[in-house]
């Protein structure tokens, strides 16, 4: 099944890139029907990211922010956007997302200053694919990893779950994603991304359920020998070992 799902991630991105016209008209449907099927539970997303806001305000993204969010795209260096590039940083394709409905987009401010910037892309069937990104002045103030947390709380809140895909050369990224979450690298795309899923920072032994009324036990391992630890995934239909990524934080 995990298969079929990667194979699925990588026909969308073909789509995308070579079929333009369809993908606006698949963009267009599924932000209708995620209205639809999610409506009520986005009313409540500010709500949710108060309890992670502190130094830092984090809150939805509104169409009066757009300038702002533009003008923070432009103050980035070049090579922030090495491996970021969810959509075009214009006003008009900037505006043209946080209108999305599906495509759920946040902020976060200090004072009247955009400081960091996040999404969840979301599709009916329940995946939301997210993305970050910090100031170049704001960086290494725990914002990437709050920004972290707000997306997993958003997520669970939404109930939708939550993956990405993650250059094995952007040891930033992966990094920050280790601070925040447990990752279960699922495949290596043919670009040489890892496929991964974000869940929850796991304690021993829990059970993690999934929209199905199932789910699987995440147990944590340590090797006494090596010193690695191991997330051990069990559920009725499998048995896995993922490895964490020993990447220094």
């Amino acid at each position: 099944m995990t298969g079929l799902k990667v194979m699925i991630y990588e026909i969308a991105h073909v789509i995308k890139e070579r079929f333009s016209f369809l993908w606006n008209m698949v963009e267009w449907g599924n932000a209708a029907l995620f209205g639809m099927m999610y409506g009520k539970k986005m009313v409540g997303l500010d709500a949710v990211l108060e309890s992670i806001s502190s130094d830092f305000r984090f809150r939805v993204a509104k169409e009066s922010d757009v300038k702002n969010l533009v003008d923070f795209f432009a103050r980035q260096p070049e090579k922030a956007f090495e491996f970021f590039k969810p959509h075009l940083f214009d006003v008009k394709s900037v505006r043209k997302v946080v209108k999305n409905k599906a495509f759920l987009t946040f902020v976060v401010s200090s004072g009247d200053q955009i400081v960091g910037y996040f999404f969840l892309r979301s599709f009916v069937n329940g995946k939301a694919f997210r993305g970050k990104m910090v100031d170049r002045d704001w960086q290494g103030r725990g914002i990437a990893k709050s920004m972290g947390v707000a997306m997993t709380k958003v997520s669970q809140h939404m109930g939708l779950r939550m993956f990405g895909s993650i250059s094995p050369e952007n040891f930033a990224s992966m990094s920050s994603a280790k601070a925040s979450n447990d990752i279960k690298v699922l495949k290596t795309l043919e670009n040489g991304y890892f496929y991964i899923e974000f869940l929850p920072k796991c304690t021993d032994n829990q059970f993690v359920k999934n929209n199905l009324g199932g789910g699987e036990k995440r147990l944590v391992v340590s090797d006494s020998t090596s010193g690695v630890t191991r997330l051990v995934y069990l559920s009725v239909e499998r048995v896995a070992i993922v490895p964490q990524l020993n990447i220094a934080a």
